[in-house]
């Protein structure tokens, strides 16, 4: 979606925001597509290629999403093959998380596709500008990591 007004300091910032997520959202979908990995995957496999064989809960915890939300999308991939569930050796009840063949074999495609990305949004901003944002971005976060809840209604820290 494009903003058009003739005032462009009334919009407010939360929109503003969003329409900068959504848009780099939509520009990674199109790239990550074109491998076979679907809306939320992408995040779950980078996570994944960093803490490989954790619990379920933790992955939706690092992607402060709830659990039902979280257990769909590793449905997902490990029909299409991108993962592997297994159960914990020591505690049963817990599904541990490990990426597949299939998709080691694609860990540097996805991380190139992630710098691509990166790189298109820093090409408009100076070495100052990006600084900033990262600062700005960086205060956001933690602002909002603050809650004990995400507004899943998901416990932030497990």
């Amino acid at each position: 979606m494009t903003w058009i007004t003739d005032k462009p300091d009334a919009i407010p910032l939360t929109q503003l925001f969003a329409n900068a997520c959504r848009l780099a959202t939509w520009q990674l979908r199109a790239h990550i597509e074109k491998i076979g990995i679907h809306s939320g995957q992408g995040r779950v496999l980078a996570h994944l290629h960093e803490h490989d064989n954790v619990p379920q809960w933790k992955i939706a915890r690092a992607m402060n999403s709830s659990p039902a939300a979280i257990t769909n999308i590793l449905q997902r991939m490990e029909r299409d093959g991108w993962i592997v569930r297994t159960r914990d050796t020591s505690d049963q009840r817990i599904v541990r998380i490990q990426l597949s063949e299939k998709a080691r074999k694609f860990e540097e495609e996805i991380k190139k596709t992630f710098m691509e990305i990166d790189k298109e949004i820093c090409s408009i901003y100076t070495q100052e500008e990006r600084a900033e944002l990262r600062r700005l971005l960086l205060k956001l976060n933690e602002r909002f990591s603050k809650n004990d809840e995400s507004p899943t209604g998901s416990s932030i820290d497990g």
